[in-house]
């Protein structure tokens, strides 16, 4: 077995000067920043290292970048790594994720005919996403333009007793187990151990060797697929992030000075951050007008036969951007037997409701999906495709898009038509799409380019699902997609675990991570401190966790919050022993206001909370109830 790694040189984005902008064209200048490796390229990287032991190969890593992004491959070569590949061209410069998938993926092709010399037995493997651009769709992407299987939020593995490889993966409501039948295969990795460090000897070594570096003929490119010109969506403007996602931490030296502080804020903290009107000045460049016709569709995910929340709140967005368009709202739902959903997707807004049925849809595997859905879309063609950014989101959406020759926006937070034109028949306009980038430090917004169809994910929790009406009807149209090949992985076996109520409408979460150290203490310092607020506020808690919590077994995965788990937005977030890892943070964005107690002053949430409290959990917890208990009954 040989490996492919994908890895990035990324900038520090905790430390970003204000002259790495360029405001003008929505680019950082990455010379003026300190590059790292990407933190999930690094489990990458170790989980290769790993497989090895067991299946000897080689273990190639590819980067796309600037000469500068050598250094990343010494770091690979340095833990383990056989070779390197940089790609570096200036006209592979400015694109977006189909624009990169396209050109890593020739390089694959390049790397298995001259490297592996043909032998297409091979993994190829990467973090789920970077840190800068967030949008974890290159991966998938690049499965897709090489026509091969993927498996996503990949935590762990085995090789059983007849040599098979079976990868454990996060999902919404738990986790599965997947059987890997063909190769090549797509695996990305969600958090799953220590990085790997070098010895002095290896890194010595790795300073010698001599890199390939390939540029867009070597690797026989496409040049209208590479670059700003291959590019599907177009960043049109950045500014500053809402001051939500951007906090400035206030550690406090005690207990009491964080009680008058959430009694200062926790009344007149606003629900929402103000709108940034700007966006509504764009106009297209040279004199075009906008092209996109067609329905608004969302995708209504369902798992078990049961549909997402979040394909409710889809289609609340769907019906707002409808209406000055003066088009249908379609809802479109994948999966064998799924008849009964259509009533419920007529009642939340939907006008039409696709349909799509087929035994290969049981499960959710990213391959059959793609394809069911982009022969869905070239029957039927929408103007514009929400889909909501859970994990089977993040995960189905890029390739669709690929498949589709579409661009596709990852986590947006706000969506509006702009440039609208109004015909005597129609009026059509575009979709603007603003979302979070560089870990929450500035905010995007894009529009599709190039694209057929206008696509985007949106966060749970972020949008609000209209008032249910069970007297709505509307058309159903069923489709039976073509889906004859065997799939190269298989759902071995399911943990279940049900959803949590009452998590997404708390206005108080209180979390708690790997710092409660056992499930009794975070029983005790988590549950206790929730009803306390609860009390306190009077308004309704909950608690949450961390994944590593989860994974611990401290509280059920349906109280998970973070990229793997729920995205929430609460009056008041309390984070009681949780590191603060951006996969984490991702949730709690929305947050009005961020509370962070942890014994290790260095950990990486007091850089994106409102107040911070240095100590041990055993100590400041107690303290903190006793205050909020003696305040309740007017002794303090």
């Amino acid at each position: 077995m040989n490996y492919v790694v994908l890895v990035k040189q990324v900038p520090d984005t905790k430390h970003i000067p204000q002259d790495a902008w360029d405001w003008e064209t929505g680019t950082l200048r990455r010379a003026f920043l300190e590059n790292v490796c990407n933190e999930l390229d690094k489990q990458a990287l170790a989980l290769a290292v790993e497989l090895r032991k067991e299946w000897p190969g080689r273990i190639v890593a590819i980067t796309m970048g600037p000469p500068f992004a050598d250094e990343v491959l010494r770091y690979a070569l340095s833990i383990g790594a056989d070779s390197g590949v940089l790609l570096t061209d200036r006209r592979l410069g400015g694109a977006d994720t189909p624009a990169t998938a396209y050109p890593l993926a020739q390089a694959i092709r390049k790397v298995e005919n001259e490297i592996f010399n043909g032998d297409r037995n091979h993994l190829i493997i990467a973090g789920m996403q970077s840190v800068d651009g967030d949008t974890a769709q290159v991966p998938p992407q690049v499965a897709e333009e090489l026509g091969i299987d993927h498996v996503a939020y990949v935590t762990g593995y085995e090789i059983d007793g007849n040599g098979i490889l079976k990868v454990r993966r996060v999902t919404r409501n738990g986790a599965e187990n997947l059987a890997v039948l063909r190769y090549p295969c797509m695996l990305t990795l969600t958090e799953r151990t220590p990085p790997l460090y070098a010895t002095f000897n290896r890194t010595r070594w790795a300073s010698f060797q001599e890199l390939l570096r390939w540029d867009a003929e070597a690797i026989g490119a496409d040049k209208a697929r590479i670059g700003m010109a291959g590019s599907r969506t177009n960043v049109v403007r950045i500014f500053p992030a809402k001051s939500a996602t951007q906090r400035r931490c206030v550690l406090l030296n005690n207990v009491e000075e964080l009680m008058n502080r959430l009694k200062e804020t926790y009344s007149v903290r606003s629900d929402k951050a103000p709108a940034d009107n700007r966006k509504s000045n764009y106009r297209l460049p040279g004199g075009k007008t906008p092209e996109y016709r067609g329905d608004l569709w969302i995708y209504a995910e369902q798992e078990g036969g049961r549909l997402h929340p979040a394909a409710f709140e889809l289609l609340g967005k769907a019906r707002e951007l409808a209406e000055p368009l003066g088009e249908k709202v379609g809802a479109v739902v994948a999966g064998e037997d799924v008849g009964n959903l259509a009533s419920e997707l007529f009642a939340h807004g939907a006008d039409k409701v696709f349909l799509v049925d087929h035994e290969r849809l049981e499960r959710f595997i990213a391959g059959p999906y793609t394809r069911a859905l982009a022969q869905l879309i070239e029957e039927h063609t929408p103007q514009m495709l929400l889909f909501s950014a859970t994990p089977i989101g993040r995960e189905l959406a890029p390739r669709v898009a690929y498949a589709t020759k579409s661009g596709l926006t990852a986590d947006c937070t706000e969506m509006c038509l702009t440039d609208l034109k109004r015909g005597k028949n129609e009026r059509v306009g575009i979709l603007m799409q603003t979302r979070p980038a560089l870990g929450g430090n500035i905010m995007a917004s894009i529009v599709s380019q190039n694209s057929r169809v206008q696509m985007s994910t949106i966060r749970p929790g972020v949008l609000k699902a209209l008032s249910p009406d069970p007297s709505r009807s509307g058309e159903i149209v069923r489709f039976s997609p073509r889906l004859d090949e065997a799939a190269g992985v298989r759902v071995c076996s399911v943990e279940t675990r049900p959803p949590s109520s009452g998590l997404s409408d708390a206005s108080i979460v209180v979390a708690g991570g790997l710092g409660c150290r056992t499930k009794e203490d975070f029983d005790r310092y988590v549950g206790s401190l929730a009803r306390s607020l609860e009390d306190f506020f009077g308004e309704p808690a909950h608690q949450a966790a961390s994944r590593q919590a989860v994974e611990a077994g401290f509280i059920d995965r349906s109280c998970q919050v973070g990229q793997t788990g729920q995205t929430i937005a609460p009056r008041l977030y309390v984070a009681l022993g949780i590191s603060g890892a951006v996969q984490h943070l991702s949730g709690v964005q929305g947050a009005d206001i961020v509370v962070a107690i942890d014994k290790d002053p260095g950990a990486p949430i007091f850089k994106d909370c409102d107040f911070g409290v240095v100590g041990n959990l055993e100590t400041v917890v107690p303290d903190l109830l006793s205050h909020l208990n003696a305040s309740k009954t007017g002794e303090n």
